[in-house]
């Protein structure tokens, strides 16, 4: 073997003789060679780096990637920007495509992505989800624009609701068991399914509410015929891909939604937020816990109270606050002593025999009312109208009515007769008319062949007929058998028995005119009025600190000045007006200031009228739109110098005037301190009839004046045509209107649309129709007296301008916000709400109960009736509580979009055809067949007879 030190010898020499052999040309050669081989090498690793580039952009599984780089290639894949640029625009807002792109990022992460990802790293699949989504909204947009919603909005769901609620007011009159048994709520829905079907003739909804697979098969079906209209023809071919989109409309869209709205809780809640915070008072709350018929609602109420009484029994330790602490307690005592005696009553069963009796008995201060009040107001109207009907007694006070709105038209008419005679015209045509609406009115209650006849003597008779075919017919021919006829009404059978009836008692009630009710448990310890409001206005929908719980007392307010200022009324009075005023007397109220600036105090009184805090309460609104103002104690439309009422009366001004005075309303309103120390300066206050002032005052006058004077309530047409006629009602056709849609038996201007949506909903809210039919035409006119004032001539248009901007594209976006934030709060799916406890449900029931009540203003109880206002309401509210009738109403309010959306498709035979499926459906069709059938026999019959 060769050495180490010999081994380079060889190559040496090889080298030697290839230079010698070859030459510089060997040299080059070899050279060459080498070159060749590093290019190859370098080509190589070049274009295997190219291949393995490609090759892990296109995720070829056959590659191989080590692990901990998996997590980090992923996010980089799902954070880079795709290589397809796609077309954003939806509906041609950007700030609806906005909202809208968020919320399908949303949804295709949640309920796409969730599933998919475990079957493929794809994301061809999710580009094409989204695509077909953006086209289906591109073509819901372009439907939605060429929609008008007017008639949708101000017709149809209007009359959608009032049906809802008339069958719900039917179902719950035929209910056989009290609200307190269990068996109540079932009673009442299958009632008004059954109902709806006699309504709706051929379909009932009842499945698809109280069936849950029903619903979900209906809602199934109808999202197959939107996608059929909205989808491309291809994409809805794709079955997997239409399934998939169907169930996520059905089971992430619709259902959750639809449970949502129908949820009673969350209405409860909604609509308390809907109401102002100074609709919740202490009338309307003692209203509502003294006529519930729920232990829960009762129970929940006695909890917070006790929580309530345990902090304020804490801080009973004496001391300067020792009086309003012991004042805040009697208040909330008061209460709880409410809330057991009356879940005494319910439990020992007594609730009925307690309301039907009157709280106030024949005692001897009872208010009297004259003849002339009873006929110019129109609830006692009401009343002694259905008193003389039930003593067969109603024709005398019916031709009194009528002869009093004869009376008005005639002198209008001849008055405007008589300017025509001036300027040269004929006026036979006048006289005719009146002519014959003066006999009319004698046929029907003065000659012998009269349908309701009144007992005259003839020669009063007689004289009445000469008058009426005299030449010169004149306004006064009817004067002397009407001052009969008020003697009749005027006698011991009627006038006097109505005073002694146990209707004008509950009448007194409903006017307001009636004693104070004593606490049902007995107790008779006074409640101030602001602290139990205050201390019952945390019902437990939040917890609230000590601080924000309870109220603070006016000694509680800080004093940022070394003078304070306090007023206060000190008692009430009588005065009585000139003569040039007819001496008319009014009460007064005496309004004490002191001002107190180190050790010198200052005292001054001054005296105000109840229209003096009105004007103030006006202007208090006009100048501070924000402010939250302390509720007034409402208008009167009788006079009442009641000694009871004037200091309950006294009460209610002192609170609202102390509430007035705190120094933190005078440092956050600056300019309320002036005006307020103005009112209770010496001195005459000087009216400002504020805009709104006098828009409410043009609003109340009517209501005032329409009880003075029947005749305005009363055209010269309808004198033609019978006054008799207002007074009577067919109960066949009551009974058959109130068995079909409100709409269908709508009377009155349908062309003005706010008085269409005003009646519709008291028809059916107050019972409207319940009420004699000269009443109705007169609450009639005073809504349109309301409407006038309030908007002018073109409240039409500015419903239109409301429809526009809640269907504008910012409220679009802004819907489409809300809808985003609550399903995905902070851009995070929300979790399933929390239950509420049962106490803090019957709290929030309590408080929008009472919300409800206290934002039906004062004006309106005087025109409609206290008792009517509270049933009407308290109606309302309770059909709010059954989750499967809210159900069936968010259905009927779907479906009547879908049909405003696609007018020209078959919709309404669609849904008749999915809701004919029902069982009340096939028995309701077998029913009407057999009863056709039974017809066509009986007719038979008669014809071979």
């Amino acid at each position: 073997m060769l050495s180490l030190e010999e081994g380079w010898k060889w190559p040496a020499l090889a080298l030697f003789l290839f230079l010698v052999t070859f030459g510089s040309v060997g040299l080059l050669s070899l050279g060459y060679v080498i070159c060749i081989l590093i290019g190859g090498m370098v080509m190589t690793f070049y274009h295997g780096r190219q291949l393995s580039q490609s090759a892990l952009q296109m995720e070829l599984p056959d590659l191989p990637r080590s692990k901990p780089g998996v997590l980090t290639v992923v996010n980089k894949m799902e954070s880079s920007p795709k290589g397809k640029n796609f077309d954003r625009r939806m509906t041609g807002a950007s700030v609806i495509d906005e909202a809208l792109h968020e919320v399908l990022t949303y949804a295709i992460r949640d309920y796409i992505k969730s599933w998919y990802r475990q079957v493929s790293d794809h994301d061809g699949f999710v580009l094409d989800i989204r695509q077909c989504v953006q086209k289906l909204t591109i073509t819901f947009a372009s439907r939605t624009k060429d929609v008008d919603w007017m008639p949708f909005f101000s017709q149809r769901l209007v009359d959608d609701f009032a049906s809802h609620l008339r069958l719900y007011r039917r179902a719950r009159d035929g209910a056989t068991v009290p609200p307190t048994d269990e068996l109540y709520q079932e009673q009442v829905q299958s009632a008004f399914f059954d109902l709806e079907v006699a309504m709706e003739k051929d379909k009932c909804r009842d499945l698809v509410c109280l069936d849950p697979e029903a619903e979900k098969q209906y809602l199934q079906n109808l999202s197959e015929v939107l996608l059929f209209l909205l989808l491309p023809p291809d994409d809805f071919q794709n079955k997997t891909f239409r399934y998939i989109l169907r169930e996520v409309l059905v089971n992430g869209i619709f259902i959750p939604t639809i449970e949502l709205l129908s949820d009673p809780d969350y209405l409860n809640q909604y609509i308390a937020w809907l109401c102002k915070d100074g609709s919740f008072t202490n009338e309307s709350f003692l209203t509502v816990i003294k006529s519930s018929h729920l232990v829960g609602e009762l129970e929940a109420v006695k909890e917070i109270t006790e929580q309530n009484i345990a902090k304020w029994r804490s801080r009973d330790t004496g001391g300067a606050d020792d009086a309003v602490i012991k004042q805040k307690l009697n208040s909330l005592l008061f209460v709880k002593n409410i809330c057991e005696g009356r879940i005494r009553r319910i439990q020992e069963g007594s609730l009925d025999d307690i309301e039907e009796a009157p709280d106030i008995c024949r005692a001897k201060n009872i208010f009297v009312l004259s003849l002339d009040e009873i006929i110019e107001n129109n609830i006692a109207l009401a009343v002694f109208i259905e008193f003389m009907t039930n003593v067969c007694g109603q024709q005398y006070l019916f031709f009194y009515l009528n002869v009093e709105g004869f009376r008005t038209a005639a002198g209008q008419q001849i008055l405007d007769a008589q300017q025509r005679a001036m300027n040269g015209m004929s006026t036979e045509a006048d006289l005719e008319s009146l002519r014959r609406a003066a006999m009319i009115i004698y046929d029907q209650y003065l000659s012998d062949k009269a349908s309701s006849r009144i007992k005259l003597e003839s020669d009063i008779v007689k004289r009445t007929l000469q008058k009426i075919k005299n030449k010169n017919i004149a306004e006064d021919l009817f004067d002397e058998a009407q001052s009969k006829v008020y003697q009749i009404l005027h006698s011991e059978q009627y006038y006097e028995a109505f005073l002694q009836s146990n209707v004008y008692l509950k009448m007194l009630q409903e006017m307001g005119l009636s004693k104070p009710d004593k606490p049902e448990d007995g107790d008779t310890s006074s409640l101030d009025e602001d602290a139990s409001t205050k201390s019952v206005a945390s019902l437990g929908m939040e917890d609230s600190s000590e601080e924000t719980s309870l109220p603070r007392s006016r000694s509680d307010s800080p004093v940022t000045t070394d003078t304070a200022i306090t007023a206060f009324i000190s008692q009430t009075g009588m005065m009585k007006e000139s003569d040039k005023n007819s001496g008319k007397t009014y009460a007064v109220f005496a309004v004490r200031a002191t001002k107190t600036s180190g050790d010198e105090e200052e005292v001054s009184e001054t005296y105000r009228r109840y229209s003096d805090f009105h004007d103030l309460h006006m202007l208090i609104q006009e100048k501070f739109p924000d402010f939250q103002c302390p509720p007034l104690p409402g208008k009167t439309i009788v006079k009442n110098m009641n000694k009871d009422f004037l200091e309950k009366r006294k009460k209610s001004l002192n609170t609202y005037l102390m509430n007035l005075m705190k120094q933190e309303v005078w440092i956050k309103y600056p300019g309320m301190k002036e005006l307020v120390l103005k009112f209770v300066a010496p001195g005459l206050w000087e009216k400002h009839k504020s805009e709104l002032a006098r828009k409410m005052d043009t609003i109340v006058n009517p209501i005032r004046s329409s009880v003075k004077t029947v005749g305005r309530a009363v055209s010269t047409d309808s004198l033609v045509d019978g006054l008799g006629k207002v007074f009577k009602s067919d109960s066949n056709d009551r009974r058959a209107l109130d068995s079909g849609k409100v709409a269908d038996g709508l009377d009155g201007d349908a062309d003005n649309i706010p008085l269409r949506v005003m009646l519709l909903l008291m028809d059916e809210v107050y019972d409207l129709r319940e009420k004699n039919t000269w009443l109705r035409r007169r609450i009639v006119a005073v809504l349109k007296q309301l409407i006038k004032v309030t908007f002018g001539d073109s409240i039409n248009k500015k419903i239109v301008d409301y429809v526009e901007f809640m269907t504008s594209a910012e409220q679009m976006a802004e819907y489409v916000r809300k809808f985003r934030d609550s399903f995905w709060p902070a851009g995070s799916l929300a979790e399933p709400r929390v239950q509420r406890d049962v106490h803090t449900k019957m709290r929030t029931r309590v408080l929008c109960k009472a919300k409800m009540l206290g934002s039906v203003s004062d004006d309106f109880r005087h025109l409609m009736g206290t008792d009517t206002i509270r049933i009407g309401t308290s109606r309302m509210f309770d059909m709010f509580q059954h989750q499967k009738l809210n159900k069936r109403f968010v259905y009927v309010f779907l479906e009547g979009v879908i049909i405003t959306l696609f007018p020209q498709n078959k919709f309404p035979e669609l849904f008749t055809r999915l809701h004919s499926r029902s069982d009340r459906v096939v028995n309701h069709i077998a029913k009407m067949k057999e009863k056709n059938a039974d017809s066509s026999e009986s007719g038979a019959r008669k014809r071979r007879r």
